[in-house]
């Protein structure tokens, strides 16, 4: 089943709740990277793989002050993020996947990104490679992500009156776990279902096709592109104007 965007923002303000409450820089780091995945999967169309598998130098965060360095217009930031090996491997290449700094309808993976530098101490510590890692050099799973964060909030928002939720009632074969078994329920909800493919209140505008086609390039050859996209020349702002004005 694909989510909602009512749940992504649920869940951000869920996090966001428990930041305020948190007490020591351990709680902020957890809570923080639980908001990141949360708003990477949803904002960025990403698989689990390569959610979970990005590192600190694959994430490059443009302030909005910045922004018309990079021919941005004014108080508009970037993340740009690299997922495929070619791109990781060689800084002058494009990102494969540009975000809006905030999206429209006020998500903000940047605002998350500081929390999580701030709480680590100012700059991500030697040890830990991975944005999503454990305290003890684990990794981060889908599972994780799912049983320790996804599943309890699904529940909380079920039992507080949902109406898509409350179908799933637990019975066998009708459960929340059952139906939203991966984190491809993001991708679903987002990209595939699709959220952007009319307007949304709070966002400004629907996306156009060749938006969408460009947001998800990364999981497919250039040989896969209609012709009218394979030559445009997107610049960033251009490649970030679908989380900017559709989400």
């Amino acid at each position: 089943m694909a989510l909602l965007c009512r749940h992504i923002h649920a869940m951000n303000d869920h996090f966001n709740q428990l930041y305020r409450e948190a007490t020591t820089n351990r709680q902020r780091c957890e809570i923080c990277r639980a908001a990141l995945v949360n708003l990477a999967a949803w904002l960025g169309w990403l698989r689990a793989g390569e959610t979970f598998s990005l590192r600190w130098k694959d994430v490059t965060m443009t302030e909005p002050r910045d922004g018309p360095t990079l021919g941005l217009l004014a108080h508009t930031g970037a993340a740009r993020l690299r997922l495929l090996e070619q791109t990781k491997s060689d800084r002058s290449r494009t990102a494969d996947v540009v975000l809006a700094y905030t999206s429209a309808s006020g998500l903000s993976i940047g605002l998350w990104y500081h929390r999580l530098r701030r709480a680590c101490g100012g700059s991500p510590p030697p040890t830990a490679e991975h944005v999503f890692q454990h305290e003890e050099g684990a990794i981060w799973t889908s599972h994780y992500f799912r049983t320790t964060y996804l599943y309890p909030l699904l529940h909380m928002l079920r039992m507080s009156g949902d109406p898509f939720l409350s179908a799933f009632d637990g019975s066998p074969g009708n459960s929340l776990e059952v139906k939203f078994y991966s984190m491809h329920s993001y991708w679903r909800g987002a990209g595939a279902r699709t959220h952007v493919s009319r307007w949304r209140p709070g966002c400004l505008r629907k996306a156009e096709g060749q938006e969408v086609t460009e947001h998800g390039r990364w999981r497919s050859s250039r040989s896969g592109l209609d012709m009218q996209t394979l030559y445009l020349e997107w610049n960033l702002f251009d490649r970030l104007a679908l989380t900017r004005f559709c989400m």
